[in-house]
């Protein structure tokens, strides 16, 4: 039976690695697609057929391979020469760099811009926290974490509850994101507190291991991968995973071998999906990133351990780069992120998602001015595709949690004109269901406008029923996509901290005892000590 040959069941030959083929020795791998094509070397030779390429490992081979009259055979040669603990492998050429940054990252990659910009996030994210203090989340993870104690401690903010460093974490990175209010990258502090508090970092190992995180999580995330991974539907976690993990591996002072265990580790065993972002939401949208920070934890202690992962997590046969993003193209580190008031220039100015942030700050309030919300009519608003599909799908015209509402442009765009603001009140079950922004709601359509891509493009169209148009169209905003409106400034984030501490009842005296030691933890010598400051706050409620 005749059957027609496919090119493209052979493409991982031409993606095999020149570096693994002098791992091979003596080996053979002979193959014979046709009579004149046979690929047989054995290392240092490589020598093949023109135009075929070197192939010398056999998880190079694509089993359709075999439907082509391929012949698979392997022999003796191979030499594990690595002398990594446990017998593990070589790590791979992405491992490595990450690894040796991570072991050489000191105080010289620092400076005033940066370590001033690190301060600025640092107070934005304790804000955030406080800000997701008492949410339903947030005590259920302290539910959570009273039930497991450990020789390493680690605190819950707020309710003052000791545990592993592992559920310290996942508590405390949930509270940190449950009101949308971060910069969403801070989410990862919430295991370096823990880890830190445990271990009794300083201020300044703390804040080197935050900046480190940050830097290893943009680096991964402008590599260059051809398939990025919130295009193929996986979350945020998936580089906040190895991010947290070598940070916190940094913290625990690991060996290359075992912050390349802990790298892996945190990849291999949790790669986070997006479904926890689409439809209607649940808590998990809130929590999920907690999640893989509590994971990259675990990781980092288990790697503290002994526990080894696999040598290639990223470029090896069914890693990471085959699985979800492709190859790398460039991994700079450090990256070529730019650093203003705060470490990425996220910093919002409203508790709601990003894609929301510049309607709030250059739209609402000119339509506040130009209309009541009695007498709109009609309101189209187009957006960039991946925010129409994340905040405008058809269940977010019906919200009945928080979560789907604060992910809802609809509702954003009708709470906001009814109340001047959106505000971390404002999405309340109860709110979510009032008849005056259902009304409002029902008004509003939203479509994709293919020729815009960043968070800072919006056009709003309102008719009002006396016929008069209002446009806005913020596409001059276009071409910085980790900055939601106008940079915030630090006088800014302090009043966003203090407005927060106010509605969340923390005292006068902790507000600023706490923004003293969170401002400067240059001077902090244990970091357990602003952790303690904040170790109760609030008025919580019974557990």
């Amino acid at each position: 039976m005749h059957r027609e040959k496919d090119d493209s069941a052979r493409a991982p030959l031409a993606n095999a690695s020149r570096r693994e083929a002098m791992k091979v020795g003596a080996g053979i791998i002979a193959g014979a697609l046709s009579a004149n094509r046979v690929l047989a070397q054995s290392a240092g030779t490589a020598a093949a057929a023109e135009g075929t390429p070197s192939v010398n490992r056999a998880d190079a081979w694509d089993h359709k391979e075999k439907y082509y009259g391929v012949t698979m055979q392997t022999g003796p040669g191979y030499k594990n020469d690595s002398k990594r603990a446990f017998g593990n492998g070589p790590m791979d050429e992405t491992s490595r760099q990450l690894v040796e940054y991570t072991d050489k990252f000191s105080d010289a990659n620092l400076n005033p811009t940066l370590i001033d910009a690190f301060h600025n996030t640092m107070v934005d994210t304790i804000a955030s926290l406080i800000s997701g203090f008492e949410s339903d989340p947030a005590r259920i993870c302290a539910r959570l974490a009273r039930t497991t104690q450990s020789t390493l401690k680690s605190t819950v903010l707020g309710y003052g509850i000791t545990t592993t460093p592992e559920l310290a974490a996942y508590a405390n990175s949930s509270m940190i994101r449950h009101t949308d209010f971060n910069d969403h990258t801070s989410d990862m502090m919430g295991g370096i507190l823990a880890i830190g508090e445990a271990l009794h970092s300083s201020g300044t190992e703390v804040m080197m291991a935050v900046i480190l995180a940050y830097q290893i999580d943009a680096a991964l995330g402008s590599a260059g991968a051809d398939k990025p991974g919130f295009e193929r539907g996986f979350d945020a976690g998936l580089y906040y995973l190895p991010a947290t993990a070598l940070a916190v591996g940094k913290l625990l002072r690991l060996n290359q071998d075992q912050l390349a265990n802990a790298l892996s580790l945190a990849i291999t065993m949790h790669i986070p999906v997006r479904v926890c972002r689409s439809g209607v939401l649940s808590m998990q949208k809130g929590c999920a990133t907690a999640d893989a920070v509590r994971s990259a934890v675990f990781a980092a202690l288990a790697a503290r351990e002994g526990m080894t992962g696999p040598a290639e997590p990223f470029e090896g046969k069914a890693g990471l780069w085959q699985q979800i993003t492709g190859p790398f193209q460039q991994l700079r580190l450090p990256p070529r992120n730019r650093v203003g008031t705060a470490l990425t220039g996220g910093i919002k100015r409203s508790p709601a998602e990003g894609w929301t942030q510049i309607v709030h700050e250059a739209i609402i309030p000119g339509l506040r001015a130009w209309t009541k919300p009695d007498d709109i009519e009609s309101i189209h608003i187009e957006m960039a595709y991946w925010g129409w599909l994340e905040i405008a799908d058809p269940p977010k015209w019906d919200p009945l949690n928080r979560e789907t509402a604060d992910h809802s442009m609809p509702y954003e765009v009708a709470r906001a004109l009814l109340d001047g603001e959106v505000y971390v009140d404002s999405f309340t079950a109860e709110k979510a269901v009032d008849p005056a922004v259902r009304r409002l709601m029902n008004k509003i359509t939203v479509s994709v406008n293919p020729e815009y891509t960043d968070h800072g493009q919006v056009r709003m169209t309102v008719r009002n029923k006396a016929g008069a148009v209002f446009t806005k169209d913020t596409n001059n905003r276009a071409g910085d996509a980790s900055n939601f409106g106008t940079p915030v400034t630090h006088d800014e984030i302090i009043a966003k901290y203090n407005r927060i501490c106010e509605f969340m009842h923390v005292t006068s005296d902790q507000r600023d005892k706490a923004l003293a030691q969170w401002s400067n933890l240059r001077a902090v010598k244990d970091i357990a000590e602003p952790m303690n400051t904040l170790a109760k706050f609030g008025r919580p409620l019974p557990l």
